[in-house]
C-alpha cells in the first residue's frame, strides 16, 4: 500500500527475513493472562525517592525480589520468557532500551534506537520471543512530522531485521491479535520534537488513530479515528476474542468533557465506539487514561486515570460501566485469573478483587505501566 512501503536497514534484508517472523508470529499472543497465584510475579519500572530509576519485579503479595538500576526513567515494559529476560524502554524520547536479565539482577544489554529515531515507551514480543516489535519516531533538524515505525528486532542478536510504517504519526501502545498475523498500534497523533519534547506542535490538526498492520509485510489493513481529532489515542489492550480497548487523553479545551475508552473489532468494519456511560462520569477522569488491562475469566476491563484520580472497571460483554474506584495517584495495572494488581505513584501496590487490599507501600514512584510476568 502506498506510504506504508517497509523500510529494511542498510544491509537490505531479504524478504525471508519477514516471513520468518510471520511464521513465528503466527501463533502469537501477548504474555500475559496467566493464573494469579502464589508463583504470580508482577514487573514496573519506577523512581526512588532520590530520583534513581529502576526496573523493579515482585511477587503477588508485592515483596520486591529484585530491581535494577538504570540510567534514565523508563515506562512500559514487556517479558521474555525464554531467557529469562525484561526488554525496558525509554520514555519519549528516549534512545535507550534496556535487556534486563532477572536472574543475574543486571543490564544484559543496553541497545539503541537507529540515528534519527527515539523509541515511544512501548514493545511487545510474540509468543516464542523471537522477536521484539517497538514503536519508534523518525525526526530530523526540518521538525516535519514523519509517519512512525515499528521496529522488528531479533531477541538473540538484537538486530533489526526490518522496519515499517506504523499507520500514523505518535505511535505508543502496540499489541499483537490472537492469530499473530496483524499488531494494533495506537498512532496518537501528537508530533513532538527531542529538541522539545514536551511541546506538542500540532493539536489543531493531530490525526490520531489505532491501525492494524500485516506482521510480515508491513501492510496497512485497516485504520479507525476516535470522533474528535483532539482525543489522542495512546493505550490499548486486546481481549481474548480480538476486541481492542484503547485509551484517550483529550488535547482540547480545559472544560470539554469526551469519553476516553472505546472499543473495536477490525472483523466488523465499524467505527471506534465509545464505552457505555454518562457524560457525568468521564468527566473524573480528567480528560485522562493511562493503564489497561483484560481480565478474561471475570470479562472485565480496568483502565487507570492518575489525573482523575480513579480506576475504572468495564463489563466487556456489554462494554459498559461496572464501578469506578478512587485511587490517588494510580499508576499501572496488570490483570491475571480474576483479579487486578495495581500501583501508584506514592509506592502503593494495591490487589483489586471484590475488594481493594493494600499489599504493599514501598519507598518509591512506581511509573504508569505494569505487567503480569509469570
Amino acid at each position: 500500500m502506498a506510504g506504508n512501503t517497509i523500510q529494511f536497514d542498510g544491509r537490505r534484508k531479504f524478504c525471508k527475513n519477514m516471513l520468518a517472523i510471520g511464521a513465528a508470529a503466527s501463533a502469537a499472543v501477548l504474555i500475559s493472562g496467566c493464573a494469579f497465584s502464589e508463583t504470580s510475579q508482577f514487573a514496573s519500572a519506577f523512581t526512588d525517592l532520590s530520583g534513581r530509576h529502576f526496573i523493579g519485579w515482585f511477587d503477588h503479595n508485592g515483596n520486591m525480589l529484585g530491581r535494577v538500576e538504570i540510567p534514565e526513567r523508563a515506562h512500559d515494559l514487556t517479558y521474555c520468557g525464554k531467557n529469562k529476560t525484561l526488554f525496558a524502554f525509554s520514555r519519549r524520547p528516549g534512545n535507550k532500551l534496556y535487556v534486563i536479565d532477572i536472574n543475574a539482577g543486571a543490564i544484559k544489554k543496553q541497545l539503541l534506537s537507529s540515528v534519527g529515531q527515539h523509541f515511544y515507551g512501548h514493545g511487545v514480543l510474540t509468543e516464542s520471543g523471537d522477536f521484539l516489535y517497538t514503536t519508534e519516531n523518525r525526526f530530523d533538524k526540518s521538525y516535519q512530522a514523519y509517519e512512525g515505525v515499528i521496529v522488528v528486532r531479533n531477541t538473540t542478536t538484537y538486530a533489526i531485521e526490518a522496519e515499517f510504517l506504523s499507520g500514523g504519526v505518535g505511535p505508543h501502545q502496540l499489541a499483537l491479535m490472537n492469530q499473530g498475523n496483524t499488531i494494533v498500534v495506537a498512532n496518537g497523533g501528537i508530533h513532538t520534537h527531542p529538541a522539545s519534547p514536551r511541546t506538542k506542535l500540532n493539536i489543531e490538526s493531530m490525526k490520531p488513530n489505532i491501525s492494524y498492520l500485516d506482521t510480515v509485510s508491513g501492510k496497512l489493513m485497516g485504520s479507525f479515528s476516535p470522533p474528535n481529532n483532539q482525543l489522542s489515542t495512546r493505550h490499548l489492550c486486546v481481549s481474548n476474542d480480538d476486541k481492542v480497548y484503547v485509551g484517550c487523553q483529550y488535547q482540547g479545551a480545559k472544560h470539554h468533557t469526551q469519553p476516553l475508552i472505546f472499543s473495536h473489532k477490525l472483523s466488523d468494519e465499524s467505527e471506534l465506539e465509545a464505552l457505555n456511560t454518562e457524560l457525568n462520569t468521564w468527566r473524573v477522569f480528567n480528560q485522562y487514561t493511562a493503564s489497561l488491562a483484560i481480565d478474561p475469566m471475570n470479562k472485565r476491563l480496568a483502565v487507570t486515570s492518575p489525573r482523575g484520580g480513579v480506576i475504572s472497571y468495564w463489563d466487556t460483554q456489554t462494554d459498559s460501566l461496572l464501578e469506578v474506584t478512587k485511587q490517588r495517584d494510580c499508576a499501572g495495572i496488570a490483570s491475571s485469573n480474576g483479579q487486578f494488581m495495581g500501583s501508584t505513584g506514592r509506592g502503593d501496590l494495591i490487589l483489586q478483587d471484590k475488594r481493594k487490599v493494600r499489599l504493599k507501600k514501598h519507598q518509591l514512584k512506581w511509573d504508569n505501566h505494569m505487567i503480569h510476568m509469570v
